[in-house]
């Protein structure tokens, strides 16, 4: 048993892995004598290393290899889910407004992604080695306490773009009833005009929203198969919107000032200009470099991850080119440039033909999945492990999906945000200088101060090495470099805020150029002023000379239960193909 073998690092590792009590099995709610298999505490199976079932479940203990479901080809998948997005699709459209021509804004795009790539397989190694999770990850450089600090900010965004993309998807709903049913869009509106949505607008979200409520229930370890069949849905629906939209502009898009316009900037104007749109496609998908973890930890083996490096740059750098093409092909098609793909199949209907209407229909299903991808993929999954982290007891990955999806899509009104919230929009798009340092101090502890060996039974326990400080139980030097990786670009952060509400500020010039490379900026010092603070002021009680993963332990509680499971199978408890289905 866990509990009966001793450790052998009794002199640099915590008790942990001498006096982990085993968390009771079975146990269920109060609840269960009134709502039959109901619990409210959630599934328990014996820990690998929690000393109590309220510092893990089955969920946020390390995936055990019969959950190891990924290969090579499900991050393929993946990153093919995440990347056919209306907002990757748009991501040039920014940078050609401020000046550049569209090759340099793809030239932005490709060394972005490429810098991206290999940020999250680097990050994503350490999830494929150790299969733990990204909040307990970040216990281990940044101390149980302020971990809590690091996982809340990364919950927040998570759970506000699962609400924005909810949004969008509610959007792809709209066209496809009133593709359906002409007379949806007569409906009489009853919702005020500054709320940002109309009554029609409404029903459309509200469907959307029950509509992904069971795609949120799919489990982690079968969940690959839909971002499969995405990767196939997803290129067909936004190269049939390019083809139909360059089929109508005859066949060319030379004549579109998307392609013709030349840089409008020169000198130090453009280079800072580039620099910044740099920053945005990195700061794009800055959330998953920092928590990506949270995915790669079900890889089969830690190299299957490494496919990301190459798939991320190739898949966006097309999602982008098309974005170009459309929206240079929509000014001949349709008289004006045209970036969002959900307003060209609105075009489609008004002929009012059925041809034109079941165009739009199929092409909006194929966005709702889209969607629907989008928002597992990059949202739900993310904010439920974020989520588990605060309630472990209480909260799994799917009840942590559907609490996001419920927060996300009504506590933070979306549909307000998009219609009215440029400020708002402004906070999250500069919400990457935080990001930014969180990521390389996790980075930086794992491969340059421990050099990979930590003690994954001690990032379960509360007392262990990883505690730093008895009474605050925070890493003073992770909290330091955070805060000096974040706060010289914060005056710009300000006033980015306040220039999109229409304000204006007294921020100088570099304070703003500093800004503008917020990301890049905020990466490198927080990892080099961590890497000091560890370098001149050691903290030797958590130094290890070599891991303890605990993968012994972890395969041999696997292999107990899934005893259990079949030997209960062959009793006739065997649930059906359905409940199967959505069975972790």
């Amino acid at each position: 048993m866990a509990d009966k073998t001793p450790s052998p690092f009794e002199k640099t590792a915590s008790p942990t892995s001498s006096t982990v009590e085993p968390v009771e099995r079975g146990h269920v709610g109060k609840l269960r004598s009134r709502f039959p298999g109901f619990s409210l505490e959630v599934r328990q199976e014996e820990s690998s290393f929690a000393v109590t079932k309220n510092a893990s479940n089955a969920d946020f203990d390390p995936i055990p290899p019969s959950k190891r479901t990924w290969n090579w080809g499900a991050y393929i998948a993946y990153w093919m889910a995440d990347a056919w997005a209306v907002s990757n699709w748009e991501v040039a459209s920014s940078m050609i407004a401020v000046g550049l021509s569209w090759k340099m804004a793809i030239g932005a795009c490709v060394l972005g992604n490429l810098l991206m790539g290999l940020i999250i397989t680097v990050n994503g190694r350490i999830g494929a080695t150790l299969h733990t999770p990204f909040p307990v990850l970040a216990r281990v450089s940044n101390g149980y306490y302020f971990s809590y600090f690091v996982v809340l900010s990364r919950a927040v965004l998570a759970t506000v773009w699962l609400g924005v993309q909810t949004t969008t998807g509610g959007q792809c709903m709209e066209v496809l009833l009133t593709a359906i049913w002409p007379s949806f869009k007569n409906i009489g509106n009853h919702i005020a005009e500054d709320e940002g949505i109309t009554t029609a607008g409404m029903v459309a979200f509200f469907l959307y929203f029950l509509l992904q409520l069971p795609f949120l229930c799919i489990p982690y370890t079968k969940v690959q198969y839909f971002f499969a069949c995405k990767s196939f849905i997803a290129p067909i629906v936004f190269l049939a919107i390019f083809g139909d939209t360059l089929h109508k502009a005859g066949g060319t898009i030379s004549n579109s000032t998307v392609i013709t316009q030349p840089t409008t900037i020169k000198g130090s104007v453009l280079a800072w200009a580039f620099l910044s749109n740099l920053n945005s496609v990195l700061g794009n998908y800055s959330t998953l470099g920092l928590n990506i973890a949270d995915f790669s930890r079900y890889a089969r083996k830690p190299s299957d991850q490494n496919v990301q490096a190459i798939v991320i740059p190739i898949i966006f750098t097309i999602v982008g080119l098309l974005g170009i093409f459309t929206a240079a092909s929509a000014q001949s098609a349709y008289g004006k440039v045209m970036w969002n793909p959900i307003d060209i199949i609105g075009l489609w209907m008004e002929s009012g033909s059925h041809a034109g209407r079941a165009s739009a229909a199929f092409a909006a299903i194929g966005l709702l999945i889209v969607t629907l991808g989008i928002n597992i993929s990059a949202n739900s999954i993310s904010a439920a492990n974020d989520l588990m982290a605060f309630c472990p007891k209480y909260i799994n990955i799917r009840r942590g999906q559907l609490l996001a999806a419920l927060i996300g899509s009504w506590a933070f009104v979306p549909w307000k945000i998009l219609e009215s919230g440029a400020t708002f929009l402004a906070f999250l798009g500069g919400y990457t200088i935080f990001l930014g340092p969180m990521t390389s101090i996790l980075m930086t502890d794992y491969y340059i101060v421990r050099r990979g060996n930590v003690s994954v039974p001690d990032m379960y326990n509360f007392h262990g090495i990883y505690r730093y400080s008895p009474k605050f139980g925070t890493n003073w030097r992770a909290v330091a470099a955070f805060f000096i990786g974040c706060a010289p670009p914060l005056p710009g952060f300000i006033n980015n805020i306040k220039v999109a509400g229409g304000g204006t500020t007294g921020v100088s010039s570099g304070g703003q150029h500093i800004f503008a490379i917020g990301y890049i900026y905020s990466f490198v010092a927080a990892g080099v002023f961590y890497w000091g603070f560890n370098r001149f002021f050691p903290h030797h009680e958590s130094m290890m000379d070599h891991a303890e993963t605990g993968e012994e332990i972890i395969a041999a509680n696997d292999a107990r239960n899934q005893q259990e499971r079949r030997a209960s199978w062959s009793e006739g408890h065997k649930p059906s193909l359905a409940a199967r289905a959505f069975q972790v």
